[in-house]
This record gives structure tokens, sequence and C-alpha cells, in this order.
């Protein structure tokens, strides 16, 4: 298939044609996303000796994957990363653009040795045309300038457009499901499906006691929670962009004893949300100073006791898969 214009077309990143147009689990682990980066700089601008620079997760001078092209010179990529770290210190991949991070980040990349003609800002996030907006318009500026920025260009790869490419390289695809997420099977795609749902349960809706919660906000962890085990999709809290995203939710796990648990959580968070609702109705919940405050207390112990049933549920069945527990 042909990518997108405003990304890979728009400087001459080489493309096959496929028939056939795929969804690809995105990268779970930072490592994963750096591994996908440079290899499809090396495949989109032909750089077979693309390079990763820096210490692991952490961008230097706004980039993490470089090479010089022979049509085009250098081509520096930095992989959006989220202020959350895995367990190992590093970074999640991914995370909505923000304007002030996409003007931060190409001025940063400004200082990047040698001077870049083409530097990429790669997300896991969705294609959103606002930040092809403040692209354009720092291109405009760019081409204007007196310096030698007038020669240089900034392109964002959403993951539609590393959808893209891995649909237009088989070869790049086969490596990236073996080799980078090792997706050998069902029960790899279980595990990946499990690790979402894990992440959206590691908020302070499921950690910290519920008197210090509003009630706005934890209605929207629990529906976000909801959506997650259902859907696979993880949802910034602030932006509301989809921030992770596996292949599926709890019905397309392959192993049926996960899926009965998992269909187990579900229940109760749909009990939990349903009795906060008819709580508020009811004034037996109440705002008080921005925080929950009941008038029940048999509530606000079944409450508990839901919220408690949903962790402990889905930590079983992350034990069984030895994955860490929430």
């Amino acid at each position: 298939m042909a990518l997108p214009k405003t990304s890979c077309a728009q400087r001459g990143a080489r493309t096959t044609v496929t028939t056939v147009s795929q969804f690809f689990q995105p990268p779970l682990y930072w490592q994963q996303f750096e591994d996908l980066a440079h290899g499809m700089l090396g495949e989109a601008y032909s750089i077979p000796d693309a390079q990763q620079y820096g210490r692991t997760g952490q961008a230097q001078n706004g980039v993490d994957v470089f090479g010089r092209s022979r049509k085009y010179g250098w081509i520096g990529i930095q992989c959006k990363r989220l202020s959350d770290l895995d367990k190992d210190g590093n970074p999640y991949p991914g995370g909505p653009i923000t304007r002030k991070f996409f003007r931060d980040a190409a001025t940063e990349a400004l200082a990047f040795q040698p001077s870049l003609s083409i530097w990429i800002l790669a997300t896991t996030a969705r294609r959103d045309t606002k930040v092809q907006g403040w692209v354009n318009q720092l291109n405009d500026e760019w081409a204007s300038s007196n310096r030698d920025l007038r020669y240089r260009r900034a392109i964002v790869w959403s993951w539609d457009e590393c959808i893209a490419y891995l649909n237009s390289f088989p070869e790049l695809q086969r490596w990236y499901y073996k080799d980078v997420i090792q997706v050998r099977g069902t029960a790899d795609l279980d595990k990946m499906i499990l690790q979402t749902i894990a992440l959206a349960f590691s908020r302070p809706a499921f950690e910290v006691p519920l008197l210090c919660e509003s009630p706005a906000e934890f209605l929207q962890a629990l529906s976000d929670t909801q959506r997650a085990v259902r859907t696979g999709e993880l949802l910034d809290r602030e932006s509301r962009h989809v921030i992770r995203k596996s292949v599926g939710g709890w019905r397309d796990l392959g192993d049926r004893e996960a899926r009965d648990g998992l269909d187990f959580v579900d229940k109760r968070l749909r009990q939990l949300r349903s009795k906060l609702e008819q709580g508020r109705k009811d004034k037996k919940i109440r705002e008080v100073d921005g925080f929950l405050d009941f008038t029940d207390s048999v509530l606000a112990r079944e409450l508990e006791d839901l919220r408690g049933e949903c962790v402990n549920a889905l930590n079983g069945v992350l034990s069984r898969w030895n994955l860490p527990t929430v």
C-alpha cells in the first residue's frame, strides 16, 4: 500500500505495494519500539547501517536512531516515550504528542551532529491532524529561514505510518513479529493482552483509599480500565488518546482460564461503576472538598470489596502467567 503523503512520501521514503493491509500489535516496551524504528529507517530510506544512538530509553539531542541516506543525507528518529517506567527502569513507548513537546524535541534535535536533513518523531499513538498541522507549520518556518534550517524537514510517524511500513515490507514484518515483539503463537498474544490490562490497573483508582479519589476522576478511571479490559486499548488520562493497544481484550484471550478470570474482573468493574453511580444519585456518596465522601458506611465497604476483588482476580491470572502483579 502507498504510505500517507504527510509522512514517507513527503520526503521520498521507499515503499512497496501490497494488496492486504493488517493491524499490527504496537511494541509494549521501549527496546521493542527503538528496534522497530531502527528497522523502519533502514527499510524506508535504504540505510542498511542505521544505528541506535545514546543510552536505552534516553534520547540524546532529540535522536534515538540515525543513519545516512545516499539521497537525503542524515536522518534521525526520536521515539516518543511515556514518563512511566517499566520494571527495568526504561520508559514505556508512545504516548500523545503536545505542541510544546513537539517544538521542544525539534529544537533539541538541531544540536545533533552530524546535522540532520530529516528529523522524524515516532509514536505508537494514532494519527492526529493537529500534530500534522504543527509539523507543516514548523516546516514552513524552516523553509523560510535564512539559515541551513531551510534544508531541513520534520516528519511524524504515528502508529498508522508504522503499520503502513510493516504492510509494505514483508521482511520487516516477519522480523518485527519474530525477533522484536517475539510473537510465535497464541500464548505470546495472550501475554500482551494481559500486560496491557495490568498496566491499566496501575493507577491511583486501584491503589489509594477511595476517600482520596474525586468522584469524576474515579468514574473516569473505572471507565478507562473497563475499556482496556474489553478492547485492549489504554487511554491517556488527560489527552484521551490511545497510548497503548494490544491485539484485543479479554474475550480475545486464547487461554480459557485467563479468559474466565478476566470475565470475572469485567463483571466486578461493571458492578463497581453501577454502585458508585447509584450511590451518587441516592446521595449516599457526595463530593466534599473535591474528594469522595460516604454517608453510608456499608456502601463504602461494598465498593472497597469490589475493587479488591477486581485486583485480586487479575493478580491471580497474572501470577499463573508468571507476570508481575499490580
